[in-house]
């Protein structure tokens, strides 16, 4: 039984992984920024854009993702740890 949960496990991480894969640089940075709780008038800051330009690439991102949010970009990226 443990075996087959690892199996999925697997397959989980794999899966999240995929989808990360498809992300640009940028976005990828971004939900990466997400992930740390960061706020997207602190990502503006961080990398030099504006809020409306964080707001496209997380819009994107999420799409790419197939979630809703940044609840749901921060699940994908711990799935795919």
């Amino acid at each position: 039984i443990r075996l087959s949960l690892v199996g999925s496990e697997m397959c989980i991480r794999d899966s999240a992984r995929a989808k990360l894969a498809r992300l640009s640089d940028r976005e990828r940075e971004i939900v990466e920024m997400v992930a740390q709780e960061m706020s997207n008038p602190a990502i503006a800051a961080e990398l030099f854009l504006s809020e409306s330009m964080v707001k496209q690439h997380l819009t994107s991102a999420a799409t790419k993702l197939g979630v809703t949010g940044r609840v749901g970009i921060a699940m994908v990226l711990a799935r795919a740890e």
